[in-house]
């Protein structure tokens, strides 16, 4: 029997709730330390409620990271639908729609490091599948001011996929090496000046 909309619509607002547990849990003992039984103290659900949605703590992490990502590329698609006015202020914007927020999650905790590399382990499908639709969006985003004049990628012999490809990887680079003393500010202040640079070479005349 199909699930009625009410039914999915409280398995959601469930699911929601668990990965949230699940957010503050990381955050706050790391991915090895964290417990299922924790999560779901966290989330005031029994561990029976917990495995009906998720089997295993990475399951779990894949959940969240999932999340992350979708949320990420709405913010993006937003953007997209209502840019601001001019090329740098769009690029950064789309830019910041797909990293400050994970900035944000990295430098609020002391076990940045460790998610980060089971995130690459557990999660790395999930990160390379939003990394191209997050191109393929940039690229979509440039290529409208192209059409406006607003951006000629003639000089530098590129296609929009290009420029987003290496935007991308410019802007996944400025959250440093160390995510856990990257600050929101720092990496804001890195990627302005990336986008800086790539503007001022493939900035249209009007």
């Amino acid at each position: 029997m199909a699930q009625s909309v009410e039914a999915r619509g409280k398995t959601e607002q469930t699911q929601d709730l668990l990965l949230a547990a699940a957010l503050e849990e990381f955050s706050t003992f790391g991915f090895r330390k964290s417990s299922m039984e924790g999560i779901a103290l966290r989330a005031g659900v029994s561990r029976t409620t917990l495995y009906m949605h998720w089997k295993t703590k990475a399951d779990l992490l894949r959940g969240l990271v999932e999340q992350v990502h979708n949320q990420h590329l709405a913010a993006m698609r937003m953007v997209l639908e209502h840019p601001p006015a001019g090329l740098e202020q769009a690029l950064v914007a789309i830019l910041e729609a797909r990293f400050l927020h994970f900035v944000e999650l990295t430098s609020s905790t002391s076990y940045a490091a460790e998610l980060y590399d089971v995130n690459d382990r557990l999660c790395g499908d999930i990160a390379r599948s939003s990394q191209k639709s997050s191109e393929r969006l940039i690229a979509e985003l440039l290529g409208a001011f192209c059409l406006s004049g607003e951006a000629d990628l003639s000089r530098v012999r590129l296609t929009p996929a290009d420029i987003a490809s290496v935007l991308f990887d410019c802007a996944h680079g400025a959250k440093g090496e160390d995510l856990s003393l990257t600050t929101p500010a720092i990496f804001r202040k890195r990627l302005a000046r990336v986008v800086r640079v790539v503007v001022t070479g493939i900035e249209g005349a009007k």
